[in-house]
């Protein structure tokens, strides 16, 4: 294998555009630019680090003593699970959470655009509990909505290992949502229970 052409001391695993030549995968990013690379595979535009822990959120205690904050978290859950059952509850909590992150850019940094991923998986999850919310929460403030979604980015960031911990609870408590105020529980011996 060639080795880099910029820094010549790694191997050149990337054919560039630019360089014309193998490039190492550390020089490609160091010194990408949109005006020479744009049309590349391994190009992206940079998205802003965000900080979602600093995004305003009810409390837990504040979640649990309002039962309409609840119905409206439940909305937005239980799309996921619906998302999830749809993919036989094979999602992983890291999917769920770039769907939420995707609403808090939305929602909170007002971010535009009418794909805020490349991602398929997540642009399927994002577009399931969009219309939850267009259809269940048409009514609520900005504010209320963008606390809401903090609070759900904050459980289930707390909750998860790396693997399903947050979903599997979500779809024992919650439950699929099926439509306004309808959700349906999958239970562990796949026995069906309607709720609401």
């Amino acid at each position: 294998m060639a080795k880099c052409s910029v820094c010549n001391a790694r191997k050149g695993k990337r054919q560039c555009s630019r360089e014309k030549d193998w490039i190492c995968a550390e020089c490609c990013g160091a010194t990408r630019k949109a005006e020479h690379c744009q049309g590349c595979g391994y190009y992206r535009e940079s998205r802003p680090k965000r900080h979602y822990a600093d995004v305003p959120r009810f409390s837990t205690k504040e979640m649990e003593s309002d039962l309409q904050l609840q119905s409206y978290a439940d909305s937005i859950e239980g799309a996921l699970c619906l998302w999830d059952c749809s993919h036989e509850m094979s999602l992983r909590d890291s999917s769920m959470l770039g769907v939420v992150e995707m609403l808090i850019d939305k929602h909170y940094y007002h971010e535009l655009g009418t794909s805020l991923t490349d991602d398929s998986l997540l642009q399927e999850g994002y577009d399931i509990v969009n219309r939850a919310i267009s259809e269940d929460m048409a009514d609520v403030l900005p504010d209320t909505l963008v606390r809401i979604l903090g609070v759900i980015h904050f459980v289930a960031q707390r909750r998860t290992r790396g693997g399903r911990e947050h979903f599997d609870v979500l779809q024992q408590y919650v439950g699929l949502r099926l439509d306004t105020g309808t959700h349906l529980k999958i239970l562990p011996n796949n026995g069906i229970m309607g709720d609401r």
